[in-house]
């Protein structure tokens, strides 16, 4: 008796176990991670393109993201007085990696935003659209 009971046990516990395997879904618990481009299309790609710019020791790159205030591109005395103040400043985020970045909309035209260089510095970077590609207005420690 017990024999045959087994024997019938057998395909329920098999067909038991083949149905929970559909029931029970494994996803992949890693987040996906969100890619920014390094363009002039966003503004944290504005912020990529100019730290790409600083760890190539390419100051004069960096200054071609930069734009005034007042939604306009820098005029070259304003670029030359900013060069100083972008090489210091990149010797300072110079190799370190972006860990954070936190998003503040200002307008629809600007934006700021708060980055986090090896996990030490930060600096606050607002961004403004003219026409439709993003610069960088102002870079504060």
């Amino acid at each position: 008796m017990s024999n045959r009971f087994l024997k019938s046990l057998l395909p329920l516990c098999l067909a038991f176990f083949v149905a929970s395997c559909e029931l029970i879904v494994l996803k992949d618990s890693t987040p996906q991670k969100h890619v920014i481009p390094s363009d002039q299309n966003s503004p944290q790609g504005v912020v990529y393109v100019f730290k790409a710019e600083i760890d190539s020791a390419n100051v004069q790159g960096a200054m071609k993201v930069m734009a005034s205030d007042d939604e306009r591109p820098l005029l070259a005395i304003e670029k030359l007085d900013l060069q100083d103040e972008i090489a210091r400043l990149g010797r300072m985020m110079t190799k370190k990696a972006l860990t954070r970045m936190q998003i503040d909309t200002l307008s629809p035209v600007r934006q700021r935003l708060k980055a986090e260089f090896g996990y030490l510095k930060e600096f606050t970077f607002v961004t403004v659209r003219i026409d439709s590609l993003w610069y960088i207005s102002k870079v504060v420690e």
